[in-house]
Formats: C-alpha cells, sequence, structure tokens
C-alpha cells in the first residue's frame, strides 16, 4: 500500500474531505490530533468517512518500519497546520520545512496544500527533490498559486482577472472556511502582549479603511462541508461595515490536477525502484 502524506493549511480541509470521497484508491486515512483536526474529524465522521486519530506525528511509524503486506490502495496521513503560522512568513517556512523533514520518512510522497504565501514556498518540491516527492499547489501554467484562494479560482491569471474586475475596491474573498475562521484569522494577536479584542478591532478598521477594503466576495466554491457560516459573515461584515455580495467560479481542478500529478511522481518512482527480474 502506498503511503501519502497531506500537510496542510488548516484552511483547506475542506479539499482533503473531497479528494477522500472522491479518490477510491484511498482505503486508510489517518488524522494527526494536534490541535488543528477537531473540525476536520467532525468534517470526516458528517461524510461517513473512517478514519483513525494518532495523537503525534512521531506514533506514525517510518516506511522502513512498516510491514509491507502488498496490498493495493493508497494510506493517507493528513496534518492540518494553524493559521496562525501566516503571520510570520518566515514561521512559517521554517514549520513547513521541519515537518516535510519528518514526513519524508513515513511517506512515499508529501501533498503540500500551500501556495506561495509570503513567497516563502516557492523552492519547497526542489529542495525536497533528493529527499521525497513533494508536490504543491500549482495552476495550469505551471506557477505555484499564491494562496487558497488562487488555486480554488484556478490559478494566478484568473486570481489577477477577478482583481482587476473590483476596479480597485478593497474586496475580501471568503470561502467557506475562511468565513467559518474570521475570528482566529483577524483576531489571532488576542491575548499576545495584553491586546483586547477592541483593540484589534480598531487596528484592523484602520488597516481596512487605508487599504480602501469594504467588501466581501462570498466564493462558491463548490463544497459543503463547512456550514452555518452566514451569521460569522454577517457578525464580520457589521463590525466593519462591508458590503457581502455572492461570487461564482471556484473549483477543485488545481487540488484533483496536482493530486492526481504527485500519484504518478510516487508510481514513477515505485517501478523504477522495483528489481528487474
Amino acid at each position: 500500500m502506498v503511503v501519502i502524506g497531506v500537510l496542510s493549511c488548516k484552511m483547506l480541509q475542506d479539499e482533503i474531505i473531497y479528494l477522500i470521497e472522491n479518490d477510491p484508491e484511498i482505503s486508510d486515512v489517518t488524522v494527526i490530533a494536534n490541535g488543528e483536526h477537531f473540525e476536520f474529524n467532525q468534517k470526516l465522521d458528517d461524510a461517513g468517512i473512517s478514519y483513525r486519530e494518532v495523537p503525534l506525528i512521531m506514533s506514525v511509524p517510518d516506511l522502513a518500519r512498516r510491514s509491507t503486506d502488498g496490498s493495493a490502495g493508497i494510506s493517507l496521513i493528513v496534518w492540518n497546520l494553524e493559521l496562525g503560522l501566516h503571520m510570520l512568513p518566515k514561521l512559517l517556512k521554517e514549520e513547513v520545512y521541519k515537518d516535510l523533514e519528518i514526513f519524508a520518512k513515513k511517506t512515499d510522497g508529501i501533498y503540500l496544500l500551500y501556495g506561495l504565501c509570503g513567497n516563502v514556498l516557492g523552492r519547497v518540491e526542489e529542495d525536497f527533490r533528493d529527499i521525497c516527492p513533494v508536490v504543491i499547489l500549482r495552476d495550469p501554467d505551471g506557477a505555484i498559486v499564491d494562496d487558497c484562494i488562487g488555486a480554488t479560482l484556478g490559478g494566478r491569471r484568473q486570481y489577477l482577472n477577478l482583481l482587476r474586475s473590483f476596479n480597485g475596491v478593497g474586496t475580501f474573498i471568503f470561502t467557506p472556511m475562511y468565513e467559518a475562521t474570521t475570528d482566529e484569522f483577524f483576531n489571532y494577536c488576542i491575548g499576545m502582549k495584553d491586546i483586547t479584542r477592541e483593540q484589534i478591532v480598531e487596528m484592523n478598521k484602520y488597516m481596512f479603511k487605508a487599504s480602501n477594503y469594504k467588501r466581501i466576495a462570498r466564493l462558491e466554491t463548490g463544497l459543503h462541508y463547512t456550514k452555518n457560516t452566514d451569521d460569522l459573515v454577517k457578525q464580520f461584515a457589521d463590525t466593519y461595515d462591508f458590503e457581502i455580495f455572492d461570487l461564482d467560479g471556484g473549483n477543485q481542478e488545481i487540488f484533483d490536477d496536482c493530486w492526481q500529478k504527485l500519484k504518478r511522481i510516487i508510481q514513477k518512482k515505485n517501478e523504477t525502484a522495483q528489481p528487474n527480474l
């Protein structure tokens, strides 16, 4: 059985559920219970997907210690990382690289569900080329996507065209997971250095006004694993006096294509490694 790891921004957990539901080769799912797994596990339960939970990544055996029974299929190991890493791109890169090094010993390949994210992950595939196959999210032109919104829209060109269509009016583009995590994402510093919620809101208001942000576009992704976000969006919009409108165009093409790319790389690697009989 092939072992594939998914190292993912928590924001893309719905896309992981989608992949599991739509790839019949995935026969076994393991979730790393690192504190970022609770909503993800609930969605697995809601979808009727069986899984096992392990408390630490170190609980997963290295490939060299796994028993090989020759069975077909894919054993998927899901490791979601916290949103707060985005606040400091340097810290994000350090954490992702550290986790990839651990994952590389335990998997045949790693699906990295991140984009450039502050332009710190642009060389990750090359940096791990001789260690373990890593596939990051790329658009059909071969460019690494900027972020999860760019991936959902279909790539950098589509993303840029959409931003241009806003004619300079600052617009937050929210997927359902963005909507569910607005408080976590925008108020991450609460409690740090005695910063209060009220102070965070005032700082956000200042930044949003300076950047001319006035609207929220609710992007339809085609995935509906994250539920009951209407009140959260309205609360965020009311706090900052934003207009809300709906936006079509989200899809899973990049997630599908990059997933299949990783599977082909692993298959080729395994075929090359087999001794000639």
